[in-house]
């Protein structure tokens, strides 16, 4: 009689977990659709920007975009999910749950405020509950998402919400697109000179986002070191001048001021 009702909840739960995913993505991509804005320039910086403001206004309602979006999360079996599916389920988990971490604690200047983590370090804090289970940031960014899809564009793609990270997409990242998704997202990133690339010739140097020094062994292990990765991303003049130079690659400083719309320069 047990194994019975067991496997009577188990078919129950099936379509509910399924049911889930489907409504976090949809009420996620609206999110982003409506909160997201073109770029501003912050501290000099060009990028695009979250209206904050008006996310923590309206994520007070319990029929909000946001709510609907945690709670569908938290249904989801993301184990009934695989291949390019998996890792954009996984990518859009991690970024709202970032979105999270900044919403329930708003107004901050930067998801380093002390007001989200006394260490300065928010990526260890539970931010997201998925299939019932909590989970940090840092767990789905380096024990789910890495380790199992060994992709080194998630660096860029899952979002630490500052102004130096790559612009962020009015849309969520979805399975049949994902690839033409993060190529779009790298593309527009180190075409970006205040932030992804910029190579001075008369010196010989070319400057790249502190995210890849940061994960610099990821593209040593797949690429044989930054360069590789980055060059065919870089401008066809920049590309065809690199090719046979030596250059000397430094990195940008890291600007942890949110991407938020109440940040842009007056």
């Amino acid at each position: 009689m047990k194994v019975a009702l067991l496997s009577i909840v188990l078919v129950w739960m099936q379509p509910a977990f399924a049911a889930g995913h489907a409504a976090f993505h949809e009420a996620y991509d609206q999110l982003l659709r409506t909160y997201w804005r073109p770029p501003v320039v912050v501290n000099g910086i060009p990028t695009t920007v979250l209206d904050y403001a008006a996310l923590k206004r309206d994520a007070a309602a319990p029929d909000s975009l946001y709510r609907r979006a945690l709670d569908a999360l938290a249904r989801t079996d993301p184990g009934r999910l695989s291949g390019d599916e998996a890792k954009a389920f996984w990518i859009n988990a991690y970024n709202i749950g970032a979105i999270r971490l900044v919403v329930d604690n708003y107004p901050v200047d930067s998801i380093r405020s002390l007001k989200i983590s006394l260490l300065k370090y928010p990526w260890s804090k539970k931010a997201v509950t998925i299939g019932g289970r909590p989970y940090s940031l840092r767990e789905i960014e380096k024990d789910i998402l890495l380790p199992r899809f060994g992709d080194p564009r998630i660096v860029f793609a899952v979002s630490c919400a500052a102004v130096s990270c790559p612009d962020r997409m009015p849309e969520a990242f979805a399975g049949d697109l994902l690839d033409r998704q993060l190529e779009a997202l790298l593309q527009r990133f180190f075409a970006n000179p205040a932030k992804g690339a910029r190579l001075d010739r008369l010196r010989g140097v070319l400057t790249l986002s502190w995210i890849l020094k940061k994960d610099a062994d990821l593209f040593e292990e797949q690429y044989g070191g930054v360069l590789a990765f980055v060059r065919p991303y870089l401008p066809r003049e920049d590309r065809d001048w690199l090719l046979g130079r030596q250059v000397e690659i430094r990195y940008f400083d890291h600007d942890w001021t949110l991407n938020d719309l109440a940040q842009a320069d007056r």
